[in-house]
C-alpha cells in the first residue's frame, strides 16, 4: 500500500514542479555570489542603526498561508511550511518560490545528505478496515533532490500507526482505527522533526493514547528512526528503531513530553566534517490542559552498559542570577512553546517561539537567557537580555509564531498571523 501511495504522490509533486527540477538557475546555487550579495545589504540599511538586541533585516518574506515551520538546511536553502504545502526559497528571496501541496505540513527538517523531511498528512483507504472508508493520518515525506539538485524523488513516507514498530501487527494497527473510539489515530499529530549527525531522525508526536503500560508506545513520545541497510547499501526508506519510553506522556516533570510541539538535536547547520555524536534534544510542550513549570526540556541520551538512556538535564536548575537574570529552565518561563532552533556555529544558542506570549527567546547552551556583553562595556557583567516580541504586525511583533530556525548570524520566525517570515540579526552582528 505505501509503495502505491508513494508513487501516486511522486507523479503529483513532479507535475506540480517539473518546470523547476534540473534548472538550477531559477533559485541559484548555494554558492551563488549574487545571492549572498544581496542579502547581506541587510548590514548597511541605516534603519538598523541603533537599534538594541536585535534588528528586523527587512524586507519580510510576505504571501504565506499561516506559515508553520521554517528550517534552514544544510545546502543553504530555507524551507517553509504553511497551508499550501512545502516551500523553498533561497535566502536572498528573489521572489521565486518552489511549492510542494501537502495537506497538512506543520515541520521540516534536512539530514547531511540534503534529504529533507516534512510532517504532513495524508488521505489513504485501509482495505482491511474498511474500503469504504478515506483515513487522514499522519505522516512524514522524504524527499531527496528538492534543492534542484538531480530527479525529485519521495524517498520514502512513513504513515501512522503503520511505521511506529511498538504497533507491529496488523490487529494493533486496525485497533486504533476506529472513528468511534476516542483513541482513533486520525487524533494523533506528529508535531516536529529533527536529525542527528548519523541522519537518523527524531519525530515527537502528541495523541490522546497515553497508557504506560501496553506494548504500544504512547502516542505523547519522540520516536527515532534510521536507514535501512541492504547488503551494506543505503536503501532511502526508514525504520522505527525506538520509541523513547522514559518521558513521561501525562504527568509533567524534567523529564515528560506532554503535549509535544517540537524537537530540536545540537546538530545544526553550517555543514562540518565532524559534528557530535550526542544525541541528546530539546523538546517543547505546548499542552494547555495542565499547568507545565518547564515547558521546554533538554533530555541528555547517556550511554550505559545496558544501553543508550534518556535522562533529565537537572543541571539546568542551578541557575546563577549573578551571570543573568534569565534561564531556560525558569519556572513558568513559557506559556505555549511552538518550537525550537539550536544554532549550528560557535555561539550555540538556543531559540524559542512562545505562541501565546507572542516572543521570541535566546538563550545560551549554558541555559542562560541573553548574550555575552559587547566588549570593553563598563559595569556590564551579567548576559544581556534580547528576546523580544508582543502581539501586533510590527517589525518587532508576531502574531501566534509557529517556527524559528537559526543561520549565518541571522534568526528566521514563522509569524503565522502575519502570514510572513521575519528576519532578525543582533547588532553587534553588523560590522
Amino acid at each position: 500500500m505505501k509503495d502505491l501511495l508513494n508513487k501516486t504522490i511522486i507523479l503529483t509533486a513532479i507535475v506540480s514542479v517539473g518546470f523547476f527540477y534540473g534548472c538550477d538557475d531559477l533559485l541559484g546555487s548555494k554558492d551563488n555570489g549574487t545571492t549572498d550579495e544581496i542579502f547581506e545589504e541587510g548590514k548597511i540599511d541605516p534603519r538598523l542603526e541603533n537599534v538594541e538586541g536585535y534588528a528586523p533585516v527587512l524586507p519580510f518574506w510576505e504571501s504565506f498561508d499561516a506559515p508553520t515551520d521554517v528550517h534552514v538546511g544544510f545546502d543553504r536553502f530555507v524551507y517553509v511550511t504553511d497551508n499550501e504545502g512545502l516551500h523553498l526559497l533561497d535566502r536572498a528571496d528573489l521572489n521565486e518560490r518552489v511549492t510542494i501541496p501537502l495537506n497538512g505540513a506543520n515541520s521540516v527538517t534536512q539530514d547531511r545528505l540534503l534529504n529533507v523531511y516534512v510532517s504532513a498528512r495524508i488521505d489513504t483507504v485501509i482495505e482491511s478496515v474498511d474500503p469504504n472508508i478515506t483515513w487522514n493520518l499522519p505522516a512524514v515525506y522524504k524527499i531527496k533532490n528538492l534543492n534542484g539538485t538531480g530527479p525529485l524523488t519521495f524517498v520514502d513516507t512513513l504513515i501512522f500507526p503503520f511505521d511506529d514498530a511498538s504497533l507491529s501487527t496488523s490487529a494493533a494497527q486496525n485497533a486504533r482505527l476506529n472513528r468511534s473510539s476516542n483513541i482513533n489515530y486520525e487524533r494523533v499529530q506528529v508535531t516536529g522533526l529533527t536529525t542527528l549527525a548519523d541522519n537518523t531522525l527524531y519525530v515527537t508526536r502528541r495523541g490522546p493514547f497515553n497508557e504506560t503500560n501496553q506494548v504500544a508506545s504512547p502516542d505523547n513520545t519522540v520516536l527515532e528512526f534510521r536507514e535501512i541497510l541492504s547488503d551494506g547499501e543505503r536503501t532511502g526508506k526508514m525504520e522505527n528503531i525506538r520509541q523513547i519510553r522514559t518521558l513521561n506522556p501525562t504527568t509533567p516533570s524534567l523529564r515528560s513530553a506532554v503535549g509535544l510541539s517540537s524537537i530540536a538535536s545540537f546538530i545544526a547547520p553550517p555543514q562540518r566534517d565532524t559534528f557530535t555524536e550526542d544525541r541528546s534534544f530539546l523538546i517543547a510542550q505546548a499542552d494547555q490542559s495542565q499547568e507545565i513549570s518547564f515547558r521546554v526540556l533538554w533530555i541528555n541520551a547517556v550511554e550505559t552498559p545496558d544501553g543508550l538512556v534518556f535522562q533529565q538535564n537537572s543541571q539546568l536548575l542551578a541557575q546563577d542570577t549573578t551571570q543573568a537574570d534569565g534561564f531556560l529552565y525558569e519556572p513558568d518561563k513559557f506559556q505555549q512553546p511552538t518550537d525550537i532552533a539550536y544554532g549550528g556555529d560557535d555561539d550555540s544558542y538556543i531559540f524559542v517561539v512562545d505562541a501565546m506570549q507572542n516572543k521570541l527567546y535566546q538563550f545560551q547552551s549554558n541555559g542562560q537567557e541573553g548574550v555575552p556583553p559587547p566588549p570593553g562595556a563598563e559595569n556590564q557583567t551579567k548576559q544581556v537580555l534580547v528576546s523580544f516580541g508582543e502581539l501586533g504586525s510590527g517589525p518587532k511583533q508576531f502574531n501566534s509564531p509557529q517556527g524559528v530556525a537559526y543561520y549565518n548570524d541571522v534568526v528566521y520566525v514563522a509569524d503565522t498571523g502575519n502570514n510572513r517570515i521575519a528576519r532578525y540579526k543582533l547588532t553587534t552582528d553588523f560590522e
